[in-house]
């Protein structure tokens, strides 16, 4: 078992064998998937590697973006708490990833000095040692599609805004209330029911602008 767990898009293996042999070199004890046999059952081997690592380093690029096996070990180092991550080509990272802090690897060519190496460096070696990354002590933990609490909030008012219309309907229909009440009860559910409206078109050109940067 290795302490830190390489994930990449296949296409860029030369680009990455330059960084993995490079953590190596600084004393790194490091798995990727050249260690897989053919043998294996890679999907059991990648959790079981994961799940052993103390740092998970994602290597960003197009096709790791485009690359449902690097999401995923994207999703559960975030679980874990144990992500870092770099960007190789300068493609937009995907959400809730974009939110998170990652290092711009484009001016590296395989120098153990200077930037981005030494800070890349520091947040690994931080997190092989147990220690919270400044930068992210606010990141939320739990679920890996977080950000989206708010709009959980919107799905749970709008039930209570149903059952306060479908409330309002079987009185009326009952002859419980007065027509000018059930008329006050409909008024205050599309006052609800456009605030809810605005609050979830607001949520929704944040997560959009977040996605662009």
């Amino acid at each position: 078992m290795a302490d830190v767990f390489l994930s990449y898009g296949r296409p860029t293996r030369a680009r990455v064998e330059q960084i993995s042999e490079a953590m190596e070199a600084g004393g790194y004890s490091l798995w990727w998937d050249k260690a897989l046999n053919a043998s294996d059952d890679y999907a059991m081997v990648i959790e079981r590697e994961i799940d052993a690592a103390r740092c998970v380093v994602v290597a960003w690029s197009a096709p790791a973006r485009q690359s449902l096996w690097v999401r995923a070990e994207a999703n559960e180092a975030l679980d874990a708490g144990k992500l870092v991550q770099i960007n190789l080509d300068a493609c937009r990272l995907p959400l809730p990833f974009t939110m998170l802090h990652f290092l711009d690897f484009r001016p590296w060519h395989g120098e153990r000095e200077g930037s981005p190496w030494t800070d890349f460096d520091g947040r690994v070696g931080a997190m092989l040692r147990g220690e919270r990354l400044a930068d992210e002590a606010a990141a939320p933990s739990g679920p890996a599609l977080q950000g989206f609490g708010k709009a959980a909030l919107l799905g749970w008012a709008a039930i209570a805004l149903a059952a306060l219309i479908a409330l309002a309907v079987g009185l009326a229909a009952t002859g419980r209330i007065a027509p000018a009440a059930f008329s006050g009860m409909v008024m205050v559910a599309l006052a609800l029911a456009a605030m809810l409206m605005a609050l979830a078109a607001f949520i929704l050109i944040r997560v959009s602008l977040a996605s662009r940067r």
